[in-house]
């Protein structure tokens, strides 16, 4: 009869591979990765850099306030661009309305230069009157 507990030869095999070694690498690696997993869940906190020195701090004001001139600056020149084509455009129609006065002028000062026609009268005596 054969012992149904005993190790076939491939069974004895599989047991000298689970030996306590083998068991305590393969908890580890499973810690290992259990451990890897919860870290790349974890979201990564920013790093605040480290304040700035005063020379530094003042360098970057600065530049702030240079970028704020420039904008400002380039805001300004479009209203000066702005107004200019305005004022131009205006200063056409006053010309155009000059010319159009000057030639209502003229042409009243010669309506009063002109000989006024007289109206024939009737010389002619009347009827009843004699």
């Amino acid at each position: 009869m054969s012992d149904e507990h005993e190790p076939s030869g491939s069974d004895a095999g599989a047991s000298r591979g689970r030996s306590p070694v083998f068991i305590a690498l393969s908890s580890l690696a499973f810690v290992f990765l259990v451990m890897l997993g919860v870290y790349v869940t974890i979201p990564a906190r920013e790093h605040k850099a480290p304040p700035l020195d005063p020379t530094a701090q003042s360098i970057l004001d600065l530049q702030t306030s240079l970028q704020q001139a420039v904008d400002q600056l380039k805001a300004l020149q479009q209203t000066v661009l702005s107004n200019q084509s305005e004022t131009k455009q205006l200063s056409d129609q006053i010309n155009a309305l000059s010319g159009k006065l000057e030639a209502l002028q003229q042409s009243f000062a010669s309506a009063q230069q002109a000989p006024i026609a007289v109206l024939p009268t009737d010389q002619r005596p009347r009827r009843g009157a004699r």
